[in-house]
């Protein structure tokens, strides 16, 4: 049985809920090692990430669930992260990472001499789901909530049943997801190749937007005007912009 949160649909309706954030402020005080008490669901228009939030002490995170780790989609994602927001902190919650991975790791601007950071106000996060449950499952059962929050994210039904015998917000979350499972929201987990099929599906996709923004980019060294470029690529005008600042 795969882990239920596991598909995205699911994560957003379960832990991505804008009217109960209780379980992802869990979440991410568990991953920050600060407590989070407000949590602020904003609008994304350029659709770059699963969720964006604001936290009480004014950082804006990027949270980005991803079901492979795959080289391709961490340059996609820096790529539109650091186009977006000057002070920035990216989660990835990571399946399927190589068991050399750590299980947090943060990633800083550094100069390659010094070691200096060049900006504390844009870090990544990567959370290595898998380790996480391969080390603190066992301890969660027998009542340790130390990264409780973590594990579940990488637990089947089987496994949140006898989670939630151990702390209430997970009781509330497997309602939901027994919800979820009635109303048929709760889908079959793709095969290894039908991932690797959305994987490239998705690789093409993002070859293609790289395609059009190159466009953008050289007719933007021309001096044509946006509204023409926004015509010809079917880009908007905010990321017209964003381009033309990147060119600066």
């Amino acid at each position: 049985m795969v882990p239920i949160l596991k598909i995205d649909r699911n994560f957003k309706a379960v832990v991505a809920d804008p009217n109960d954030t209780k379980l992802l402020e869990c979440i991410l005080t568990d991953i920050l090692d600060e407590e989070v008490h407000i949590v602020k669901f904003i609008s994304n228009e350029l659709k770059i990430t699963d969720l964006i939030v604001e936290t009480n002490n004014g950082e804006c995170l990027l949270i980005e669930l991803n079901s492979n780790y795959d080289n391709s989609l961490k340059l996609r994602n820096l790529s539109y992260f650091t186009s977006y927001y000057s002070q920035i902190v990216v989660i990835n919650l990571n399946y399927g990472m190589s068991e050399k991975e750590p299980f947090k790791e943060i990633y800083y601007l550094r100069g390659n001499i010094t070691g200096r950071i060049y900006t504390d106000t844009f870090k990544i996060i990567d959370v290595n789901l898998d380790k996480y449950k391969e080390k603190w499952y066992d301890k969660c059962i027998e009542g340790d909530k130390k990264h409780i929050y973590l594990v579940m994210l990488n637990a089947n039904s089987k496994e949140i049943k006898k989670l939630s015998k151990r702390d209430k917000i997970i009781r509330e979350y497997e309602k939901k997801m027994l919800t979820l499972t009635k109303e048929g929201v709760v889908i079959n987990h793709l095969t290894p190749k039908e991932e690797e099929e959305k994987l490239m599906r998705s690789r093409i996709h993002m070859a293609e937007i790289e395609g059009i923004n190159k466009v953008a980019i050289n007719l933007l060294k021309t001096n044509m005007s946006i509204e023409y470029i926004e015509k010809v690529t079917g880009l908007t005008k905010r990321e017209i912009k964003i381009l033309k600042e990147k060119i600066k």
